[in-house]
């Protein structure tokens, strides 16, 4: 047994209390009014990694969980291939829809849009910009999720 007297570790966000030797319990912080305020999030992909099977599981997962979140709201960007969770076509298009029903905005690249031939239906939370437009709004964004 440890003779020494409990140690506390801030470990990202987590706080790790030392009770003996061999064990650790993690006791997590309260979520703080930033920590559940709008969230920022770019999604580059209709697939999450390079395999397009399992990484449509994951991008579902990934989607359902913002759209279940605690945030108090959610901003998406989607660019290039990500532009694709627009079409009903798309596989994961009613993960999008609960997202978009969550967000704040959607806002999706037009040139990527045009380019893919996305349709989808109006929606006044959909938001379409030019990429250029897109990258200077991300340039100052604190804390933006990047789904490569």
């Amino acid at each position: 047994m440890n003779s020494n007297p409990r140690n506390s570790l801030d470990y990202q966000g987590a706080q790790l209390e030392q009770l003996s030797d061999v064990s650790l319990l993690e006791v997590m912080q309260e979520k703080t009014d930033e920590e559940t305020s709008t969230k920022y999030v770019l999604i580059k992909h209709d697939f999450y990694s390079s395999d397009s099977d399992h990484g449509r599981e994951l991008l579902s997962g990934f989607l359902d969980g913002l759209s279940e979140s605690s945030f108090s709201s959610v901003v998406v960007y989607l660019i290039d291939k990500g532009t694709k969770l627009l079409d009903e076509t798309n596989p994961l298009h009613d993960s999008m829809l609960r997202l978009i029903e969550k967000s704040e905005m959607v806002i999706a690249a037009a040139d990527s849009i045009s380019f893919y031939e996305v349709t989808y239906d109006s929606n006044s939370k959909i938001v379409e910009q030019s990429s250029r437009s897109i990258a200077e709004d991300i340039i100052y964004l604190p804390g933006l999720f990047v789904l490569e």
